[in-house]
């Protein structure tokens, strides 16, 4: 294997086994509150899960650029999240992406944190805030 293609599936390697070991979400998490994607206290709290619990920061990057494992979540023709609408963000932080390492609820965060970075990554994409 080459040095870049080595480095990648090192880190590729690394950030599966910390999403696995945070898939599991905890017992009694809450889901009662609703994160409105325009609050900046929504878009505040997700900023601090995406780049600390919920291990996000490491496959989609500290300015959210994207990187080889994972695809830019500023403006773009979202693939995913079709049309890169607050609800659509919502369904793959909930749901995972198969065949790639997007899983459900990274890092075990709960319902309730999931919105808060999607929250965050529509105010992000959309030009709402800064990353």
């Amino acid at each position: 294997m080459g040095g870049t293609t080595l480095q990648i599936a090192l880190t590729v390697s690394i950030a599966n086994a910390v999403f696995s070991a945070g898939a599991a979400r905890t017992a009694g998490a809450q889901t009662g509150s609703t994160a409105d994607s325009t609050s900046p206290a929504a878009i505040d709290a997700g900023r601090k899960i995406f780049h600390g619990q919920g291990n996000c920061v490491m496959c989609h990057g500290a300015s959210l650029e994207g990187t080889p494992i994972a695809p830019t979540l500023l403006a773009h023709d979202w693939k995913d999240a079709k049309g890169g609408g607050y609800e659509a963000i919502v369904g793959v932080v909930t749901n995972g992406v198969s065949g790639t390492a997007m899983v459900s609820h990274p890092g075990g965060i709960s319902d309730d944190d999931v919105k808060k970075v999607a929250a965050y990554v529509w105010a992000v994409s959309h030009g709402k805030a800064k990353p």
